[in-house]
């Protein structure tokens, strides 16, 4: 490895993970025997990872090979925000991922071992060593005035509901957490009205008025643990998917999830799929009941209020995978 190539590999965490502190530690060592220094960030909350992280890469980034997120989903989302913010300010790093969470379906989709923390690093290292490669990502802006960056899929129907229930059980594992979720809402189920105006890659616009319960926008093919919604996802073709699920009865709807986890329901009647590269949805009703009606959840993370438009970023980071 030439003397002059950045050396230092962000290793970034929560801390309170015990399977996040294994998995940096056995990462370490890997990254040692390949010449790299393992620098750890870690902070007691999410905000103050994030700050600390943009500082480190602000002060040094002529010394940082790379920025790896060790943990699940939502610590890759939060990584990624923070290389989109530095990357608009010329900072330009790559992004490396070591499963560590109970979610992974990125890592899952991107085939990163999720068991295997050796094999993870040294997949990082490999492309370290190899011609770039890049992902596309999804630009949200909502209601609120927030924005945020997505790797996965951004949720906005009642698969938003399902992810806002499930986060509130913090100690189940989000496979069985989301299921139960699923579930759970599917019987109080309450379809909504949306307006959604998209435009395809062709560059085509249209408005339609959909009455659906699931609705989303995906880079890639699964959430809440594995439950594959587009299994033909590819992240690197400058175009995501729009998902939708009809108005149907919960007992319906309990009939399709069987067909998601065997990736055999794109052909049903109650299924839309269609490509985008730009979408905005718009409920036609006020938010109600006990969990806000109407907030857009990505990567599992909550994100903010309807209406909400999605973007996609054409290679927008670089990646490690």
């Amino acid at each position: 490895m030439a003397a002059d190539r950045p050396r230092d590999i962000l290793l970034v965490r929560n801390g309170a993970s015990p399977q996040a502190r294994v998995a940096c530690d056995r990462a370490r060592g890997i990254f040692s025997a390949g010449g790299y220094t393992s620098v750890l960030i870690d902070a007691p909350s999410a905000h103050e990872l994030s700050a600390t992280l943009t500082d480190t890469l602000r002060s040094r980034a002529l010394h940082v090979a790379a920025v790896v997120a060790v943990g699940g989903d939502g610590m890759a989302h939060l990584v990624l925000q923070v290389l989109h913010e530095v990357g608009q300010q010329g900072v330009n790093v790559a992004f490396g991922l070591i499963p560590a969470g109970s979610g992974n379906d990125l890592a899952r989709f991107c085939g990163i071992p999720t068991r295997d923390t050796e094999r993870a690093a040294g997949r990082v290292l490999r492309g370290l060593e190899t011609t770039p490669e890049h992902m596309d990502l999804l630009a949200v802006d909502c209601a609120d005035g927030t924005s945020h960056v997505c790797a996965t899929t951004v949720c906005l129907g009642l698969d938003a509901r399902v992810n806002a229930r499930a986060n509130r059980w913090s100690r189940i594992r989000i496979s069985a957490k989301y299921a139960v979720a699923l579930v759970w809402e599917i019987l109080r189920l309450t379809s909504r009205d949306y307006t959604i105006d998209y435009t395809r890659p062709d560059g085509a616009r249209r408005v339609v008025d959909r009455r659906a319960t699931f609705l989303s926008v995906a880079n890639t093919s699964s959430y809440g643990g594995g439950l594959t919604i587009v299994p033909r996802a590819d992240h690197r073709d400058g175009r995501a998917e729009l998902f939708a699920v009809s108005d149907a009865r919960p007992l319906r709807i309990l009939f399709l999830l069987p067909r998601l986890l065997l990736k055999t329901h794109e052909n049903l009647a109650e299924i839309a799929l269609e490509p985008v590269t730009a979408v905005t949805v718009t409920p036609h009703d006020a938010p109600s009941g006990e969990l806000p009606a109407h907030v857009a959840h990505g990567d599992g993370e909550p994100l903010g209020p309807l209406p909400v438009q999605v973007r996609i970023l054409p290679a927008a980071v670089r990646v490690l995978f």
